[in-house]
């Protein structure tokens, strides 16, 4: 007896140290060459737009004002060339990336499914059918999705954000002071909308739980649903919780309303601030035509690169609750356990017989046994009945012999 339990014990810390060290990196690890990849190429086509108004400046300066088509022809190449090197650079970059998010929500989900297959009736009875399924589809999905997004983004948005302003601040340190004073608002107004809208999220992969649980039990028990002519009730309980979901997903959009103008407002501020300054600049010959039309181009950049990890937050932060939940069900123990030097496959066309000695079950919340000391001894080719009044615990004397217990 002694020494099974020190075998059980010994099984159960491996399943439980191989299921701590399920980590996102792990996924990640298996696409490293994809990721640098996408990681370079988007540094590239970066450059590229950053690069781009300087350009367009140059052209404007050198080649429109001062009438000469070389000028004009030569930059018009560079910019034409550094376009198209941009467009090449950006399909490669996000059919990579689809192909780094989807492959790991792939590897996500076949986890999950070899995990649920090693399930024990009491794991299931922890984890309910419905969030069993948000799990592997809706929040798989969601990893994914975000992955796609931040591959591409998560480079870009920074790196454009910082070389933006640097550039800015180049082409003119007076202009480059509205900033000190609207990119500190929008960043209190993003994470303002971060905080708020953070549990929504939460709450929204709970009430997805909440629908497929009624659809399920609405497949399953279709039969009795339709037998007693149940299906106004069943529709209205459906409806409830759809409602629910649909309030929930509806306190984002009336947020998003409410700070989309805001947002608006200042953005369209700080243009007519650079155009109204800016233009005083130039009349007096402080600033150069082009270089306003690069300082505008430089702004747009500051504001795409702003919202652009805006973005990133506001996906990544549903994904990482939805990695959440899927590594709690990653790292749930299975209760099934394995003897040592157990036979792992049958012959085909084996006779054998079934046996059970001095088996009893009990439930996991309850201290005594339901059953006893079962022993019984079906023979191959033999049937067993088991008879007996409601209650008398026929099915738990079926369940001593599940090896999903």
């Amino acid at each position: 007896m002694n020494k099974q339990e020190e075998i059980k014990s010994e099984t159960e810390n491996k399943n439980n140290t191989k299921n701590s060290n399920i980590k996102f990196a792990n996924y990640l690890g298996k696409f490293k060459l994809k990721i640098f990849l996408v990681l370079f190429l988007t540094l590239l086509d970066t450059i590229i737009v950053i690069a781009s108004p300087k350009i367009i400046s140059n052209i404007v300066d050198h080649g429109i004002a001062t009438n000469n088509r070389n000028q004009i022809m030569q930059n018009g190449l560079y910019l034409l060339l550094l376009s198209l090197f941009s467009i090449i650079f950006s399909i490669i970059t996000t059919y990579v990336a689809a192909q780094i998010g989807y492959g790991i929500t792939a590897l996500i989900q076949k986890d999950l499914f070899k995990k649920l297959l090693n399930f024990s009736f009491k794991n299931l009875d922890k984890f309910s059918t419905p969030t069993i399924l948000t799990r592997i589809t809706n929040d798989s999905d969601s990893i994914g999705n975000a992955i796609v997004f931040t591959v591409r983004m998560g480079l870009q948005a920074p790196v454009m954000f910082v070389f933006a302003i640097f550039m800015s601040y180049q082409i003119s340190s007076d202009l480059s002071k509205i900033f000190l004073i609207i990119i500190p608002i929008l960043i209190i107004i993003i994470m303002v909308l971060f905080r708020i809208t953070s549990p929504i999220f939460k709450e929204s992969q709970e009430r997805i739980d909440g629908i497929n649980g009624v659809i399920q039990e609405n497949i399953r028990g279709i039969r009795t649903v339709k037998t007693y002519t149940r299906e106004e009730h069943e529709i209205t309980k459906f409806m409830i919780d759809n409602k629910l979901l649909r309030n929930v997903k509806l306190k984002v959009v009336y947020i998003m309303t409410i700070l989309e103008p805001i947002i608006g407002v200042l953005i369209n501020a700080a243009l007519i601030g650079v155009l109204y300054f800016g233009g005083n600049l130039v009349f007096s010959d402080k600033l150069s035509n082009g270089q306003l039309i690069a300082f505008i181009s430089y702004t747009s950049q500051i504001f795409t690169g702003l919202f652009l990890m805006a973005g990133i937050l506001m996906t990544v932060f549903p994904s990482i609750i939805s990695f959440g939940r899927i590594k709690e069900l990653l790292n749930t123990h299975s209760e099934i356990t394995e003897k040592e030097n157990a036979i792992d496959n049958i012959p085909y066309g084996s006779k054998l017989d079934l046996q059970l000695k001095n088996v009893s079950y009990t439930y996991s919340n309850s201290k005594n046994s339901t059953l006893e000391n079962i022993s019984l001894k079906v023979p191959f080719g033999s049937s067993l009945g088991i008879v007996g009044m409601t209650g008398s615990r026929k099915n738990n004397s079926c369940l001593t012999y599940n090896k999903t217990l």
